[in-house]
């Protein structure tokens, strides 16, 4: 094998070596479709504005928000109501940036909210009239990596993640059955984590991995180092195309939001 590799081209090589690690190439929709933008806003409403900016330029049909408050559904009701004309905002009972919001440009109609059964954020899901015919979207704030008591600890952070499967356990089963559907948000977890390996097992499929590999969706600075990960994901059902995915590396917030363009899956 190192005999022939030395008659290779360098550069062939390493196609040959990384192949199968290559991502898909971004494509237009050919016929209808719609785009989505999921973003942990922050509780903390660093420069609202800059958010505002995000979801108005995102081209978005759908809008799932996490972390949101009284104070953001203010502000982003008054920034945002002629690109948004319908908004929907909820606040998880008993904690603190614990709210979900949704703003989206076409009708949307509850299907159901769903408590948390570790304490901590609800789940909620909303069906929307897209270019597409109807989508069901849940979206998801799943339990933090910290200890009992809210600190970060590495207990928390190791052993948490049997919490977010628990809870995606609890949401998914109030998707209804036979629409597309998205499931979206701040997953406090990895591509390869457990919630979403079950979410593969029941058919959905992870839109971000498939565009762009290592960009990370979240970064926060703890003193001298800079924490970073990728926690914020979009999977779909097999009905859907997902035409593009990508993380937009904007805003204030300790997270970046990510965007994905689907369109109905050719038959």
């Amino acid at each position: 094998m190192r005999t022939a590799l030395r008659h290779i081209p360098f550069g062939m090589v390493f196609l040959l070596l990384v192949g199968c690690h290559s991502v898909r190439h971004a494509e237009a929709p050919t016929g209808p479709h719609f785009r989505v933008l999921t973003y942990n806003v922050n509780w903390g409403m660093p420069r609202p504005d800059l958010a505002a900016e995000i979801i108005r330029n995102s081209d978005a049909e759908i809008i799932c928000l996490q972390e949101t408050t009284p104070e953001w559904e203010a502000y982003l009701g008054a920034a945002l109501s002629r690109e948004y004309s319908y908004m929907e905002f909820r606040e998880s009972r008993g904690r603190m940036g614990g709210g979900l919001g949704f703003l989206s440009k076409a009708a949307q109609t509850e299907v159901a909210y769903i408590r948390s059964d570790t304490g901590w954020f609800d789940g909620w899901i909303r069906k929307f009239e897209t270019p597409i015919g109807p989508v069901q979207v849940l979206n998801v704030h799943l339990h933090p990596p910290v200890g009992k008591r809210g600190g970060w600890t590495l207990g928390g952070y190791l052993f948490t993640g049997k919490d977010r499967l628990s809870e995606m356990q609890r949401f998914y089963p109030a998707l209804k059955p036979g629409i597309p559907t998205l499931v979206v948000g701040d997953f406090n977890d990895t591509q390869n984590c457990a919630a979403i390996k079950w979410l593969k097992r029941q058919g959905m499929t992870n839109a971000l991995p498939q565009f762009d590999r290592h960009s990370d969706t979240w970064e926060w600075q703890a003193g001298p180092i800079k924490l970073h990960r990728r926690m914020d994901h979009v999977l779909y059902s097999p009905e859907l195309n997902c035409c593009a995915a990508q993380v937009i590396h904007a805003g204030a917030s300790d997270h970046f939001p990510v965007a994905a363009t689907f369109e109905l899956k050719r038959r």
